[in-house]
């Protein structure tokens, strides 16, 4: 019989060891970091100002990164091909510069109109400046303002930093929680009889002598923002944070080769940067995606559905598509069916074992959740954030997680041996010039960050060793959540349990104290309803960049850091205006009201004396068993059929929402490759990227809609 490797699959896997840049694509100009600049602060406060104002769909709460994609796609698309169109001549570029220059001056009379608030008027300054730019780079000889492809990718390396940070990641966390208190008090909540007494005089908060009133409620005529009573809480807050983001950073930088080299993870959400850049050709004007059908023809689907669905909030008579319902599963467990097209599409890239591990997970712990209420497994604790309905399935998770990330450095312990040898100078043979730092400041930065996390809360009366195990736990659970988003791909997806409510819930206030009780509730802020954090989207963009030369490496480490400003003091600024001026109950009731509520009603329930809560801790130890046998015999077994990284997770509230979007990526996929090969996967993945695309340009372009029309409340996709 003879053996040969088919022509359409040797074709794919050259395709795959192929070159992401040529030659005129291997150096970055400042041109770079000034576009990334402009599109990230525009996100910064454009983010906020859509599901704040507007109320649309959110364009920066998940790992999608909604906008991230939209700008992106904007960028690569009509910005990038009219500027390489007005690069060619400067007669071109002046006649564009004109043009935009002439309609920004009519709209805005001159600056005089020009709103410093307006994500629209700074969408308008930003197109005039990159016209400016071109005519610069034309009368200079330089071909013109358009972008490479090293280029783009440090820009869209940018805004997936920027989407972290700018709603649901901190923004829109922060200001609200550390105000929220004093205004929200009332005799009958008891904060101020119970709670106040153990925060004493802390500087984090912020106390303006009238219970914030200004703050929830606006800016009455002649008032004026009490800055006085900001500068201190925000100072301490810039230290932590500025610690929080140098360790994530720090630790994406230490684990990229382990995760990209030596373990091979696919990172399947990079595939639509990746797709897009490769495609672009800087002798053509349009980038080839935009000329693929099968890309628009997955694009069609969601902007169909989608744009009835805005319709539909206009005028009723327009009809919508529904794409959600329930079926009876076990006892009381229901299934929900929820397409998600941006799911559909990320989870299409996803490793089929992978992706049929995330949905029989989900639907075992269905099964295991019926047998717990049947058996009379029941707890009176309360975990809001994750596996809320089962708090025991919430301990099971959460140990499963840590014991997956725990098993995964010991794997790749000779690596981590090898970056604490080069950063102590005892191993010059280890190699560090491809990283965007040196092993030495990764380790610095890892070190150095945690432990001044760690004194910031001992500063703030937390028990010097609750303070230490809290921060090494709410890392090892960013890193489990990193993983699970650069291996298998999830878009959406939320720890079992977060760190503060282990700590706190699991080891009881009895022995933490309630001083860290209350430190660990407002630990709230950036260690739990994080749906996005800055360590998972430095690890897709670390891919990004995976071929980039090492030279050009080191200049990214300058983009991140400059997105890292750019979106935390961006968005706050957006956020911090639109409470004085509108008022901050008048805006988002979940960000000013809600989970500020969760926080301080949490500390008040946990600050009763409980000592180590042993039954949830034993599913905590069971979850970490099964999860470290279920990956040996993953290692040993090749017919062990389902991956175990959907056991952590499998459980949790947000899996309700995507399963049966991944289940039917993976039956497509398993279909396809079955009867087409990886000729018919390669021919298909535009269609599916098409679906990613379609979705997201669905969504800002009806936000940019309800922007000129003042339509308030029309969000379209909810995922």
């Amino acid at each position: 019989m003879r053996r040969f490797i088919p022509e359409a699959y040797n074709t794919y896997l050259q395709g795959r060891t192929d070159s992401l840049f040529g030659e005129d694509d291997l150096f970055l100009r400042p041109r770079a970091f000034i576009v990334g600049a402009f599109l990230s602060f525009f996100l910064a406060v454009g983010a906020p100002y859509a599901n704040m104002i507007i109320r649309g769909t959110y364009m920066a709460r998940d790992f999608s990164t909604p906008g991230a994609i939209a700008l992106f796609l904007l960028l690569v698309g009509p910005i990038n091909a009219v500027l390489k169109w007005a690069g060619r001549s400067l007669s071109r570029s002046l006649a564009i510069s004109g043009c935009i220059g002439a309609a920004f001056f009519y709209s805005y009379s001159g600056l005089s109109t020009w709103d410093l608030y307006s994500p629209g008027s700074h969408l308008f300054l930003i197109l005039l400046l990159l016209s400016l730019g071109s005519v610069w780079a034309s009368a200079q000889g330089r071909g013109g303002f358009a972008l490479n492809r090293a280029e783009l990718i440090v820009v869209y390396a940018m805004l997936l930093i920027v989407s972290a940070l700018c709603t649901m990641g901190l923004s829109e966390q922060i200001l609200p929680m550390i105000t929220a208190i004093f205004y929200f008090a009332t005799p009958e909540n008891k904060w101020q009889e119970k709670l106040f007494p153990i925060m004493g005089d802390q500087p984090t908060l912020v106390h303006d002598g009238a219970e914030n009133t200004t703050f929830y409620e606006g800016l009455e005529r002649g008032e004026t923002v009490p800055w006085e009573n900001w500068i201190e809480p925000l100072c301490w807050w810039g230290v932590f944070l500025l610690a929080l983001y140098i360790t994530m950073v720090s630790i994406a930088v230490i684990l990229r080769r382990q995760w990209m080299e030596r373990e091979r993870l696919s990172y399947p959400m990079t595939q639509v940067a990746l797709s897009i850049v490769q495609d672009e050709d800087g002798t053509q004007s349009w980038n080839r995606f935009f000329r693929r059908r099968s890309m628009w023809l997955g694009a069609l689907f969601p902007l169909i559905v989608g744009s009835l669905k805005a319709l539909h909030r206009y005028d009723p008579a327009f009809p919508t598509i529904g794409l959600l319902w329930f079926l009876p599963f076990v006892g009381k467990q229901s299934l929900r069916l929820d397409i998600s097209f941006s799911m559909v599409g990320f989870s299409y890239f996803i490793n089929t074992q992978i992706a049929a591990g995330l949905w029989f997970f989900h639907l075992l712990s269905k099964v295991q959740k019926e047998l717990l209420s049947i058996a009379g497994f029941k707890s009176d604790q309360k975990v809001v954030y994750g596996v809320a309905d089962f708090p025991f399935m919430a301990y099971q998770g959460v140990g499963a997680l840590l014991a997956m990330v725990l098993v995964g450095l010991w794997i790749g312990r000779e690596h981590l041996k090898n970056v604490f040898l080069k950063a102590i100078g005892r191993a010059p043979e280890v190699e560090d010039g491809d990283e965007i730092i040196s092993y030495r400041s990764a380790l610095i930065g890892a070190v150095g960050g945690m432990a001044t996390m760690a004194v910031w809360m001992w500063i703030m009366g937390t028990e010097g060793w609750v303070a230490a195990a809290f921060v090494v736990v709410a890392m090892l659970i960013f890193i489990g959540v990193a993983r699970i988003v650069a291996e298998a791909g999830l878009a959406v997806v939320r720890a079992p349990m977060t760190a503060p409510d282990l700590i706190t819930l699991g080891l009881g206030s009895q022995l933490i104290g309630p001083s860290s009780v209350w430190n660990l509730s407002m630990a709230y802020i950036w260690a739990s309803d994080i749906r996005v954090f800055v360590m998972g989207t430095c690890a897709n963009a670390l891919k990004l960049i995976e071929e980039m030369p090492p030279v050009l490496r080191r200049m990214v480490f300058g983009a991140i850091v400059l997105a890292l400003f750019i979106g935390a003091l961006g968005s706050i600024w957006m956020v911090f205006h639109m409470a004085y001026y509108h008022g901050g109950i008048n805006l988002n009731a979940w960000f000013f009201k809600n989970a500020p509520q969760i926080v301080y009603q949490n500390a008040l329930r946990n600050l009763d004396p409980t000592g180590v809560y042993w039954e949830g801790m034993s599913f905590f130890a069971g979850g970490g068993v099964v999860m470290t046998a279920m990956m040996w015999a993953r290692q040993r077994f090749p017919w062990w059929p389902f991956h175990p990284i959907g056991f952590p997770i499998g459980a949790n509230g947000l899996m309700d929402k995507i399963w049966f979007s991944i289940f039917i990526a993976w039956v497509l996929k398993w279909m396809l490759m079955r009867y087409g090969g990886a000729h018919m996967f390669s021919r298909s993945r535009y269609f599916f990227l098409g679906l990613i695309c379609g979705q997201f340009l669905c969504s800002g372009f009806w936000l940019f809609v309800d922007y000129f029309t003042g339509k308030i409340g029309n969000g379209i996709f909810d995922l």
